[in-house]
């Protein structure tokens, strides 16, 4: 089958609180898994990567939902590619918050959600870096 895995950065509005960032995780999750959609949502100091896989047709239509989605702005597309495998199998969405003080020491784990640099390695080494979240956070 013929997947779509779509990476995109947007900023909060307002900062989030980890209650807010929960019922979001929460909200996502629910939508996700009737769409059946995977992936994982990053967070740091109010900016969003999130990390997305599922039928092409399922992404437009998240796409188009998450860019009238209020809660954030300046929605960038970073990576946009077809593939056949999900790299976030099980997850219908993980979350990963690196305002945690615990989650920002990961060595050799940059996590600037800004620097095009960052964003560039991540994709590079998107399989690694799944398998790293994947391993490592417990809030999926």
């Amino acid at each position: 089958m013929t997947l779509r895995r779509l990476i995109y950065s947007s900023q909060a509005v307002k900062q989030f609180t980890k209650r807010q960032l929960l019922d979001l995780l929460h909200d996502s999750r629910g939508f996700n898994a009737i769409d059946n959609i995977s992936g994982v949502l990053m967070h740091k100091h109010g900016y969003f990567l999130q990390i997305i896989e599922g039928e092409p047709e399922v992404i437009d239509d998240l796409l188009v939902r998450l860019r009238k989605d209020t809660r954030h702005k300046d929605l960038k597309i970073i990576h946009d590619s077809t593939v056949q495998d999900r790299l976030f199998t099980n997850w219908a969405m993980g979350c990963v918050d690196f305002d945690d003080a615990e989650l920002s020491m990961l060595p050799g784990f940059r996590t600037d959600l800004t620097d095009p640099e960052v964003i560039e390695e991540l994709i590079k080494h998107l399989p690694e870096v799944a398998t790293l979240l994947r391993e490592n956070f417990v809030n999926q």
